[in-house]
């Protein structure tokens, strides 16, 4: 996955400690960009889970303020959550760092990435990542819906629906994390370079927070419609009338009142939330790729000096 703040920030700790002799940073596996991401996905919902419930009632138009302050409703489902999540960010920092690699062989060598790499890798792995993401979540919804445990829900959907059932809204899903992991992977770092490049007095903090109140907001706002319409499908799933598709749970929507008001139903807690991911997501990144890159460069030390041992015996 490409690094979410400037490259001196992630590798500072690895300069400090890296042998003379090194020419450059060591580069991240796709496999760790993918142990990187489980880890920053899972301690983001965490942090973050009431506003995913106030968003997903708001949306469903279920929302009750007393249930909203209330742990007991507001973090019900976290292990599921956290659970789905970690895959669904592992596919997607693993699966943006190979597609930003096959760019580069593409040009026929290792070129630094361009702005228009990284959007094409991070909406690549948006849509990867959907489809890991989307049963999980349609579980979640219904289980914070109807309460009970996640494995009688799972159940339940297998039963009544089959495998299709877990995929009601996927399409919508794929949209959503298009725009959302554009926005976080690729909007949020182009805008802090551009910040700090106009501003070079700013602290890499202030910059980190500017670029994710941006960029998380345009994110927010560009799939929020998408996003309104998934929830509406997959909690729907149990009713007796239900709409079929994107299309009728718009028309729906429109039936009910102004178009406009209706899709960005929740539209605020979701606003917070992803403003708030993207700045976990870029600072939790920089840690967990410097810890890697200093554990890589230890390595590559303590190799070198066995063989400079082995060679002096």
């Amino acid at each position: 996955m490409p690094t979410t703040g400037p490259k001196e920030a992630s590798t500072r700790s690895f300069a400090k400690d890296a042998p003379q002799d090194a020419s450059r940073v060591p580069e991240l596996s796709s496999c760790q960009h993918g142990i990187i991401g489980g880890l920053v996905g899972s301690l983001e919902q965490a942090m973050m889970r009431p506003s995913v419930f106030w968003k997903a009632q708001m949306q469903q138009q279920r929302f009750v303020f007393s249930e909203a302050i209330n742990p007991r409703y507001c973090y019900r489902g976290l292990p599921v959550a956290v659970a789905s999540i970690a895959p669904v960010t592992a596919v997607q920092f693993a699966s943006a760092n190979m597609c930003s690699n096959a760019l580069r062989r593409a040009r026929g060598g290792r070129d630094s990435l361009t702005d228009t790499d990284r959007f094409v890798s991070s909406s690549f792995a948006g849509m990867a990542s959907a489809m890991v993401q989307s049963p999980f979540q349609l579980v979640e919804v219904n289980q914070q819906n109807s309460g009970g445990t996640i494995a009688a829900c799972a159940r339940r959907v297998l039963a009544e629906h089959g495998i299709r059932g877990m995929y009601r809204g996927g399409s919508m899903t794929i949209f959503r994390e298009g725009f959302f992991c554009s926005s976080y992977m690729s909007m949020a770092p182009l805008f802090k370079a551009r910040l700090l490049e106009r501003h070079p007095g700013l602290s890499d903090s202030a910059a980190t927070m500017a670029s994710a109140l941006v960029s998380g907001t345009i994110g927010a706002t560009l799939s929020h419609p998408a996003d309104t319409l998934k929830t509406r499908l997959q909690g729907s799933l149990f009713q007796e009338r239900k709409p079929s598709g994107p299309r009728e749970a718009l028309q729906e929507l429109r039936a009910s009142g102004p178009l406009m008001p209706q899709v960005f139903r929740g539209y605020v807690p979701r606003v917070f939330r992803i403003v708030c991911c993207t700045y976990i997501y870029a600072n939790l990144t920089c840690f967990f790729e410097g810890v890697a890159r200093d554990l890589m460069a230890k390595g590559g030390a303590l190799e070198l000096g066995l063989v400079e041992g082995a060679a002096a015996h």
